[in-house]
């Protein structure tokens, strides 16, 4: 039962720090680029990668370190670290790229950077000394049945969110591919490609339901361009283009209502 606690526990920190970190990303992005996007891989309102960083310094450090400048560059380093090989799973599950710090100094690959590792032994020195012992506190303070069963539900949830935004990032995918397949035969064949012709394409695939469904409000691709500015799919590149890049002249005009 002391494990299952522990476990039901941790979750629920996962999520505090992982719905924290997407109201944080949510507000810098209105800040930045003045509009309002939803941030995040999943369809909810969760970043799941600033929850496994709290949790990771949790584990790691809390009790630990007590010197604050250790602290600081011991989570710095694991989230860092953290931030590196997400990128890296990521681009080798999906073929695609969430983030891009190439145009920011001091970045390795892209990947990471300075900047980003500053505030993450920040927000581990905050989390570790002065959040994590209220937070735990108060899960402490809860019933196991009051535990386990909220634990349970939003467990659900998640696994329905995670679940739906993968088969939707699946079915976008596919589309993708065959369109890319389509692009990759009429280069070969010596089709003229230039951005007329282009055009041209994107205008026939822009009538099809499929297309629509894959430009739409709930397609996953949808979402993480909007939510991620310098994201990409690199094996698709054509395709995208084809899909998303060559209409975003008419996207104003697709959204605008009809007279009747």
């Amino acid at each position: 039962m002391h494990v299952l606690r522990l476990l039901a526990e941790g979750f629920l920190w996962f999520l505090l720090y992982s719905v924290c970190g997407w109201i944080m990303e949510t507000l810098l992005y209105i800040i930045a680029q003045k509009k309002v996007v939803k941030r995040g891989f999943l369809f909810g309102p969760l970043c799941p990668i600033y929850g496994v960083g709290a949790i990771l310094s949790t584990v790691l450090f809390y009790g630990r370190i007590e010197n604050v400048f250790l602290l600081f560059l011991a989570g710095s380093a694991v989230c860092t670290a953290l931030e590196f090989f997400t990128h890296l799973i990521l681009e080798k599950l999906f073929h695609a790229t969430w983030w891009d710090y190439s145009e920011k100094r001091f970045n390795f690959q892209g990947r990471i950077c300075l900047k980003n590792s500053i505030l993450f032994g920040i927000g581990v020195v905050v989390i570790v000394r002065v959040c994590q012992p209220y937070v735990m506190d108060f899960t402490a303070s809860l019933s196991d049945a009051a535990l386990f069963t909220t634990a349970l539900v939003f467990y659900s949830i998640l696994l329905v969110d995670l679940a739906t935004t993968i088969a939707a990032l699946k079915n976008t995918v596919m589309l993708l591919q065959n369109l890319q397949d389509s692009v990759g035969e009429h280069v070969q064949k010596g089709v003229d490609t230039t951005d007329e012709y282009m055009n041209a394409l994107a205008a026939r695939i822009r009538s099809s339901r499929v297309a629509k469904a894959a430009r739409g409000r709930f397609s996953a691709v949808r979402h993480l361009r909007d939510a991620y500015p310098k994201f990409a799919m690199k094996r698709y590149k054509e395709a995208m283009q084809v899909l998303f890049d060559k209409w975003d002249e008419h996207k104003d005009e697709d959204e605008k209502p009809q007279d009747k």
